[in-house]
């Protein structure tokens, strides 16, 4: 796992630029900004550039440093934590369901998905998904007023003439233990009834779940408070 000293300096540099583009900075203001000295600022940023988070080009006003997409997933990876932290235990969407069998589809359609999913959720996903039934009426409200929130789109894209549609995704906690996103496509072969769930682990091992078990999907929101 990525220190708390390497991702607190990947976030100041994204906070000054280096996330969207190369930032022109010096050691001195990037010691600065961490509240540390010139000499420890400049062993975090060789510690960056050496684990492969930013690139780094000196030139002779300083430096023009960009953080690179491996820094970028680990900045997502914390943002996430975070907003799983942040979530409001007062007004929870929680849906509850069964967990049933698959048709089989979905390690292909994961695998498929994979680098649009890291970008837009911040993990790299199992290969598979957990197949969830809407238990019953109050289940189901609590899916559309979760459907009624922001949610994540994975955009579409073409592949060897094949076309793959949009996904949109709600990131989730299963059973309060395990992040996950909810994953809707636009052209499924499962009813509404049924949820695909994918996460960076397996679940069924993670949580130990069994066909029939109850799970709960807890929504967590896209755009907390602050």
């Amino acid at each position: 796992m990525i220190s708390p000293e390497t991702w607190f300096t990947l976030y100041v540099l994204a906070q000054e630029g280096a996330i969207q583009r190369g930032a022109v900075l010096t050691t001195r203001r990037v010691g600065e900004l961490l509240g540390v000295s010139q000499q420890t600022a400049s062993r975090r940023i060789s510690l960056c550039v050496e684990e492969g988070y930013i690139t780094r080009l000196h030139t002779a006003s300083g430096m023009i440093v960009e953080v690179t997409d491996k820094g970028r997933k680990e900045l997502r990876r914390v943002r996430a934590g975070l907003e799983t932290a942040f979530t409001p235990r007062d007004d929870d969407i929680v849906i509850e369901g069964n967990i049933v069998h698959g048709l089989g589809e979905g390690a292909y359609y994961v695998e498929m998905y994979t680098s649009r999913f890291e970008e837009a959720l911040g993990f790299t996903p199992f290969s598979g998904t957990l197949n969830v039934k809407i238990r019953d009426e109050s289940a189901r409200q609590a899916l559309n007023r979760m459907k009624q929130t922001p949610p994540l789109i994975v955009p579409g894209f073409t592949h060897e003439g094949r076309t793959f549609g949009d996904v949109v995704c709600y990131r989730v906690l299963v059973n309060q233990k395990a992040e996950g996103a909810v994953v809707i496509a636009q052209r499924t072969h499962h009813g509404q009834n049924i949820l695909e769930v994918i996460s960076p682990f397996n679940l069924r091992k993670k949580l130990k779940l069994n066909n029939d078990d109850l799970v709960t999907l807890t929504l967590i929101p896209l755009h907390l408070a602050k």
